[in-house]
């Protein structure tokens, strides 16, 4: 079964905290334009940062940048 993604979170190069973005964004009545990952991805470049995919039971993987 697939893991259903929560949020993503960007660290930039020393590990500190960037920002959060939650995949409910794109879920009514929010319905922000922008996908959570677009975001985390614009937040991790500016920070020379990752950007950790977090799953509603807690685990974490880095999806950017691509290994």
């Amino acid at each position: 079964m697939k893991k259903k993604v929560a949020s993503y979170v960007v660290l930039d190069k020393k590990d500190r905290w960037m920002g959060g973005y939650s995949t409910k964004l794109a879920e009514p009545p929010l319905s922000h334009a922008t996908p959570a990952i677009v975001m985390a991805i614009m937040n991790a470049e500016q920070s020379n940062g990752k950007v950790y995919e977090v799953y509603e039971d807690g685990e974490q993987k880095v999806v950017y940048p691509k290994k």
